[in-house]
């Protein structure tokens, strides 16, 4: 361990036996009033000694200084104790010392409950936030810089490949009296959340909130889930309580056990793996956090310095540091590759209940049935923030990807927070008292549940109310059966209005073809009425021009009638005048004259007379025709009206046919799709429950290989025994022939020697 970690090391000393040291101090014996007016200076030997010798000397001095807390000398209470500095200068709100007396932190002092007056609180914290001095001599130092709570980059880097489960079996192993959900999580880079219930955890699409697997657990119930900081593993820790606890590695892809990692008495209640992959840490009733291999399983530390049920714990996301929680408020930081420990962070009363970093491992956030959420910096191990986030107790701390917290508790709801403990949103639905909570960064969607099972998922963003995952989901036959009677209702609801539709639609195309041929009618009345009119029009030309030429001739019939009577008057007085004058040749001239008018005049009247009558005849014959023209058109008109009136009726009922069949067609086309969609559903859950069937009927196949290579295994054990056993007698054989061999030679050899010597 470097210098730096080993003076963290000597601070961080149990936490907890200074705390209850220091309210030990606080006697019962009258109080020493501060002045109703501190000094602007105030220092230790003048102002604050007096009452920490009055209050605490009996149990932290020189001599006596328990919890390794000495108040009487100045050097030594800056010092701090076993639990690290009490006194931080110009910050009397971070001061542990202060924390405790203004009863903000437990064990509340003095132990009666009872505060001490609050010019004393006054005095000691204008002590410490003016440089916390100890004489009129000594200057304050340079107030130290605030931990910084900009978030830095993220350490971590997405996959190439999203890890999303391929196909899983859907098939719940077991199906519960009453649902429950012992732990939840969100994979890093994918909208996949994983939940845990009795022998399963089951996978969910917290984008469609679809089942996405279902992975087996036997060995009981998973109390803790993580997500590999890359999502490609799952990390399911439980067992069964007082017999059995481990630690199982999933594929997240497969579903696939890759390994199984402890062996405890008791069931493990919290677990993460490294993020580098090589390490799984676990902690649970016997008080132990111990880390372990992921190749063998083999131990790689211990740490024992928990004092009630390992609650919580989590690896910060660079692979550095182990944080870990129980039962009795206790919480660590250790050094995850030695179990070293880093930090003792004192400050929770109660259970911790969970515990989470942020990205960048530079803060740790833990929760409490305190009530309190609190913020730690990692580079000395101190509280940095600490709110009270669910005032009956927190049940679930997480820290987002982009350094938002969210939170659930007692009080039947889930929060999310700004790393100052600004509430941003608050998650309203839980029936009950809230399990555990967790955050879909891929999805951004919060997820809780309840001690009734329920588990609600929320927008992050505006808080409204997405959906419910089943914790105790239905079998693939019920899902099927439910399928299938929700295909025979679509289809029940389909049949009638297709049925109506093409009724309509055989109506509608009645209608548009009798509408066509009155269409056609109507242009051929148009036509009709057309050449009627130009017929009409026609013989009123000529009737008025035949009228205008009888009208003429008439005219001037009248006129040739109207002079014959005096032309003839002129020539009967020329006549007689002729008589009395027979010789004037003037006057037999005019009556030669108007002889030759008059028979002039009386074959034009009597032409006139002939030109009128054929004139006449004309007329009537042209206003016959015309008058039969005008009738055509007058009953083509009226023939017009009738097709109109037709072709409008018919637009009308076509239209409102139309409108009928376009209603009928969405509402068909509705049910049809909600037939397609139970159709797919039914075939969804059949091909679930065929790759269930061959699933089943491979692992078999897979089992009986296996056992078969197990006994020619056996057998070929036994047969190299065999062997081995056949080869050594053979060996020892030979040996002994080689050996009675040389044994015959050495003889062959003595006897000569003894033949040479005779």
């Amino acid at each position: 361990m470097n210098c730096h970690l080993k003076r963290l090391t000597f601070q961080t000393v149990k936490l907890q036996s200074t705390a209850l040291a220091l309210v030990a101090c606080w006697m019962v014996a009258s109080v020493a009033t501060a002045d109703d007016k501190a000094p602007e200076k105030v220092t230790f030997d003048d102002h604050v000694k007096p009452l920490l010798v009055q209050r605490c000397s009996s149990c932290h001095n020189g001599q006596k200084r328990e919890g390794d807390l000495d108040v009487t000398n100045y050097t030594n209470l800056m010092q701090g104790g076993g639990s690290g500095t009490v006194i931080e200068p110009q910050d009397a709100s971070g001061s542990y010392l202060y924390q405790l007396i203004t009863h903000e932190e437990t064990p509340e002092m003095p132990p009666s409950g009872t505060k001490i007056p609050d010019p004393e609180i006054q005095l000691i914290a204008k002590w410490i936030d003016l440089g916390a001095l100890e004489n009129s001599g000594s200057v304050a130092a340079k107030a130290k810089p605030k931990f910084d709570m900009s978030m830095s980059a993220n350490p971590t880097t997405k996959p190439e490949v999203t890890p999303m489960p391929l196909r899983i079996s859907l098939e719940p192993i077991i199906k519960t009296p009453r649902p429950s959900v012992h732990a939840i999580a969100t994979s890093p880079w994918a909208p996949i959340t994983a939940i845990s219930s009795p022998q399963q955890i089951l996978l969910y699409n917290t984008q469609n909130l679809n089942l996405a697997g279902v992975l087996p657990f036997q060995e009981g119930v998973a109390h803790s889930l993580r997500f590999s900081r890359n999502g490609q593993l799952l990390l399911a820790g439980g067992g069964r309580d007082g017999a059995l606890g481990k630690t199982v590695l999933f594929n997240v892809l497969t579903g696939e056990r890759i390994t199984t990692v402890g062996d405890e008495l008791e069931s493990v209640l919290a677990s993460d793996i490294s993020p580098d992959h090589s390490l799984v840490a676990m902690g649970g009733p016997n008080k132990l956090v111990k880390i372990l291999s992921t190749t063998d399983g083999s131990p790689i530390a211990e740490m024992k310095k928990h004092t009630d049920w390992v609650t919580a714990l989590e690896f910060s996301p660079d692979g550095k540091f182990l944080a870990s929680g129980d039962r009795n408020g206790g919480l660590h930081v250790w050094e995850a590759d030695t179990g070293n420990e880093a930090f003792t962070l004192k400050a929770h009363s109660k259970s911790i209940t969970g515990v989470s970093w942020r990205a960048d491992s530079q803060i740790l956030s833990s929760a409490s049935e305190d009530g309190s959420i609190r913020l730690w910096e990692l580079t000395e191990g101190k509280q940095i923030k600490s709110w009270t986030a669910h005032g009956t107790g927190v049940t679930g701390v997480e820290f987002h990807r982009d350094g938002i917290i969210s939170s659930c508790g007692r009080d039947k709801v889930a929060k999310t927070w700004d790393q100052n403990g600004k509430m941003i949103r608050q998650f309203a639905g839980l029936t009950d008292v809230a399990v555990a909570v967790s955050h879909c960064d891929e999805s951004n969607r919060v997820l809780a549940s309840d001690w009734t099972g329920k588990l609600t998922i929320w927008n992050a963003v505006d808080g409204a109310a997405i959906g419910q995952l089943a914790s105790n989901p239905p079998t693939l036959t019920e899902r099927l059966a439910a399928s299938q009677k929700n295909l025979t209702a679509a289809n029940q609801k389909h049949a009638p209005l297709a049925k109506v539709l093409a009724e309509t639609k055989v109506s509608l195309n009645g209608m548009l073809g009798s509408l066509e041929q009155a269409k056609q009618a109507q242009v051929q009345t148009q036509t009709k009425l057309a050449k009627m009119e130009t017929t009409f029009s026609t013989a009123k030309t000529q009737f008025e021009s035949a009228s205008a030429t009888a009208s003429s001739l008439q005219t001037e019939l009248d006129q040739k009638s109207g002079a014959k009577p005096l032309i003839k008057e002129s020539l009967d007085k020329a006549n007689a005048a002729l008589a009395l004058l027979p010789e004037d040749v003037d006057l037999k001239t005019s009556v030669t004259s108007l002889n030759a008018k008059l028979q002039q005049l009386d074959a034009r009247i009597n032409e006139l007379n002939g030109l009128v009558a054929k004139a006449n005849e004309a007329t009537n014959a042209m206003k016959a025709q015309m008058e039969t023209a005008a009738n055509n058109v007058n009953g083509t008109k009226t023939e017009m009206q009738t097709v109109i009136a037709e072709v409008t009726k018919l637009k009308v009922d076509v239209e409102t046919t139309q409108k009928k069949v376009d209603v009928g067609s969405k509402i068909t086309a509705a049910a049809m799709a909600d037939v397609q969609q139970a159709t797919q559903q039914v075939n969804y859950w059949n091909s679930n429950l065929s790759f269930v069937a061959e699933m089943k009927a491979i692992q078999a196949e897979i089992l009986s290989v296996d056992t078969d290579i197990a006994a020619k295994k056996t057998a070929a054990d036994a047969a190299n025994t065999k062997l081995s056993e056949a080869q050594k007698t053979a060996d020892d054989a030979m040996r002994q022939k080689k050996e009675a061999e040389a044994k015959a030679q050495a003889l062959k050899e003595k006897l000569s020697k003894l033949r040479q010597t005779l």
